[in-house]
């Protein structure tokens, strides 16, 4: 393992949270923003809107993409396969179902707006945990992890499918609404929404970090693990859990962003030359949080006033990693 990985990622996450508050499509110059961050400088009204928008969407970047780049640590190595992504367990189609629910239903009744951040969050999280809930039954009964993950791909698939049939039969204007929700966006962050998820975010984060010893005893396959004395079916339950709570949580928050997840687990392993689970996953929480912390600066100030789409940004990062596992031969070290 290279001493200097955590290091380097823990700076270069700290840069990118600083330069997420320090520069935004509103120019304030970063002196003035210093200033108001220490307390002396108050009663700016455009300062407290622009620094408070700021603050709250670098936090919510760092904790959506630690919990991408972990979950999908947790996923790859319980899968064995470098290219497993967070969302193959039907996660996120499952927030995009119930969002999409929520639109037709709600719109149709005219009981929310189209763009009403609350509605949309409650059934998101409605969504992802009824998904992460079946998905948890389903690696009860599944005897391998290649049954678990065909099942989360089905599930997937026949969420994707009611979605597209909602969504395609509904007015244009709910079809706005789910569009701007797909695309991923930490536009919407508000402490009020936040505050209240940061408690959840710790304990899955910590769970994923203690299922880093039953995931080094399963990459040497289940035969093996059980004979060195591992609880395999419940080491697999405790990971998809773990993997499956903190995926949930931040597509509640910004939506579902992809490429993080898959490419934050890679970057880790390359830099810590290590596949061992307890360097891996929190080091790909770092690397997870400081791509969707950078890819939000990027969002933001491309083509300012515009607020790109997520998803849209972190596909620049995560195709190159793809492609560099490819041209290495799906080596992860």
């Amino acid at each position: 393992m290279r001493g200097w990985a955590f290091p380097l990622l823990s700076t270069a996450l700290f840069a990118s949270f600083l330069s997420s508050v320090f520069f935004g499509s509103v120019r304030v110059p970063p002196s003035d923003v210093l200033m108001y961050l220490l307390g002396w400088r108050s009663g700016v009204p455009v300062f407290d809107v622009v620094v408070d928008m700021r603050l709250v969407r670098g936090v919510a970047a760092v904790l959506t993409g630690a919990s991408l780049g972990v979950a999908g640590a947790v996923l790859q190595s319980l899968f064995r396969n470098p290219l497993a992504d967070p969302f193959v367990l039907g996660i996120s189609s499952g927030s995009s179902l119930a969002i999409a629910l929520t639109l037709v239903a709600g719109l149709g009744a005219g009981l929310i707006q189209a763009y009403d951040p609350y509605a949309l969050y409650v059934a998101a999280a409605a969504g992802a945990v009824a998904t992460s809930l079946a998905v948890v039954i389903f690696s009860t009964i599944a005897k391998t992890a290649i049954g678990l993950i065909l099942a989360g791909v089905m599930l997937g698939y026949l969420n994707a499918g009611l979605t597209t049939l909602l969504i395609t039969l509904s007015p244009v204007e709910t079809m706005r609404a789910f569009s701007f929700w797909t695309l991923g966006t930490f536009s919407a962050a508000k402490w009020s929404l936040v505050e209240p998820v940061l408690p959840l975010f710790a304990v899955g984060l910590v769970a994923s970090l203690l299922v880093a010893k039953p995931l080094n005893a399963l990459t040497f396959g289940e035969e093996m693990a059980a004979s060195m004395g591992a609880w395999v079916r419940g080491g697999r339950v405790a990971a998809v859990a773990a993997s499956s709570a903190v995926v949930a949580l931040a597509t509640v928050v910004a939506g579902p962003i992809g490429f993080i997840g898959l490419a934050a687990p890679h970057v880790a392993r390359l830099l810590a030359k290590s596949v061992d689970n307890r360097v891996v996953i929190p080091l790909s929480g770092l690397a997870g949080a400081t791509l969707a912390t950078a890819s939000d600066i990027a969002a933001r100030n491309i083509m300012p006033p515009l607020d790109l789409p997520l998803t849209a940004i972190t596909s620049l990062f995560g195709a190159p990693i793809i492609l560099i596992l490819l041209l290495r031969g799906g080596k992860w070290v």
